[in-house]
C-alpha cells in the first residue's frame, strides 16, 4: 500500500489558519479611540546591566521594577533568582518550522476577536491583578538550568500615584509608586503609528529593530489591562513586523497547547501562545532555535502561563 506523501510544514501551517474556528461575527465598535499621549512609550529604558554571560543581549524593562523582572527573563532568557540557586536541567523541546506568510492572518483574526471583548470597567483607585505561572533560565556555574515553576502575583495601580505590589515564588515585595495601567494603555489607536512610535523609542535597543519591536509589544500585553481596542491594535502592530512567524504547536508552563506567533533573535526563538478556538492569550516560552555556546536546539529557556487576569479594590486583594 501507498503511503501518501506528507504535507510540507508550510502547507500546514497556512491550512491551520483556514480550519481555526471563526469568533463568531466579531464587529470593531463604531468610531476610534482619539490618539493617546503615548508617553508611557517614551518612558521605556534600560534599568539593569545585561550579565556578562549574555553576549550582547539587554534586559529590557517595561512600565516599572516588578514588570523588569519578567520583561528581562523572557527577552534574554536569563535570570538569577536569590531563592532557587539549583534549579532543573532546561528541558530540550521539538523545534517545530515557522510560517511566516500565516502570522499575519492570525494575528489580525486574534484582533479581530479582540476588539469585539466588552471593556471591563476599572476605577481609579483599583488595581490590575495578574496570576501568572513562570520559570526562567539561571546561569551560573555549569550548564544553564530551568529554575522551578512558581507563582507570580502582580498589583498594578489602575491610575498614577499608586504603589504596585509583586508577590513571586510566595516573597512579598512593595514596588512603591510604578507607572500605573493608566499610563501603560496610553497608546496610539492605529497600529501603524503605534508601530513607528514603538521603533523611534526603542531605537538603538536590543539585537535589531525588529526584534525589540516584537519584545516591546508582548512586554505591553503580558501585565496589563489593555481596552480591547488598544489590545487589538497591538497585534495588528505586531503583524506588521518582519521576522515574526506562526508556529502551530506550543505549550505555555501550565502544560496548555495553543498556537504561537514568534521571533527569533540570536539563536533564541520568543512565541506568544494563543488558544486555538478563543484565541485567548495564554502566555510565552522562549527556546534555543539552533546550537549555540549557551545550549542544544530546543532547550527551553523561559516558559509562563497567565493564570487570572482581574480587577481588585486594592493592593494585595486577590479576585
Amino acid at each position: 500500500m501507498t503511503t501518501p506523501p506528507r504535507k510540507t510544514e508550510v502547507n500546514d501551517l497556512a491550512e491551520l489558519v483556514t480550519l481555526l474556528p471563526p469568533p463568531g461575527d466579531p464587529r470593531l465598535p463604531d468610531g476610534r479611540l482619539q490618539d493617546l499621549k503615548g508617553h508611557f512609550m517614551s518612558e521605556i529604558q534600560h534599568a539593569a546591566a545585561v550579565p556578562p554571560q549574555v553576549r550582547g543581549r539587554r534586559l529590557f524593562i517595561a512600565a516599572s521594577a516588578a514588570a523588569s523582572v519578567l520583561a528581562a527573563a523572557l527577552a534574554a532568557g536569563v535570570v538569577m533568582h536569590p531563592w532557587d540557586r539549583a534549579g532543573q536541567p532546561a528541558p530540550i523541546i521539538q523545534v517545530l518550522q515557522g510560517d511566516a506568510s500565516a502570522a499575519a492572518a492570525f494575528l489580525n483574526q486574534v484582533a479581530l476577536v479582540a476588539a469585539a471583548k466588552p471593556q471591563e470597567p476599572v476605577g481609579a483607585g483599583q488595581y490590575i491583578y495578574i496570576k501568572s505561572r513562570v520559570a526562567y533560565s539561571i546561569l551560573g556555574d555549569g550548564p544553564r538550568r530551568l529554575d522551578d515553576l512558581h507563582d507570580r502575583e502582580i498589583w498594578i495601580p489602575q491610575s498614577p500615584g499608586g504603589h504596585g505590589r509583586l508577590r513571586e515564588a510566595g516573597r512579598p515585595s512593595d514596588l512603591g509608586i510604578t507607572t500605573s495601567n493608566e499610563e501603560l494603555v496610553d497608546l496610539p489607536s492605529d497600529p501603524d503609528l503605534l508601530l513607528k512610535k514603538v521603533y523611534a523609542d526603542t531605537l538603538g535597543q536590543g539585537n535589531s529593530p525588529d526584534g525589540e519591536a516584537f519584545t516591546t509589544i508582548g512586554d505591553l500585553l503580558r501585565e496589563s489591562l489593555m481596552p480591547p481596542k488598544i489590545s487589538a491594535t497591538l497585534y495588528r502592530a505586531a503583524a506588521k513586523i518582519p521576522g515574526v512567524v506562526l508556529v502551530p504547536d506550543s505549550v505555555d508552563a501550565a502544560g496548555r497547547h495553543g498556537v504561537a506567533v514568534a521571533h527569533v533573535e540570536l539563536g533564541q526563538r520568543r512565541e506568544w501562545i494563543f488558544d486555538k478556538t478563543t484565541y485567548e492569550y495564554l502566555g510565552e516560552r522562549s527556546y534555543l532555535v539552533e546550537d549555540t555556546s549557551d545550549g542544544k536546539a530546543g532547550m527551553l529557556t523561559a516558559t509562563t502561563a497567565v493564570i487570572t487576569r482581574a480587577v481588585v479594590d486594592r493592593a494585595g486583594q486577590r479576585p
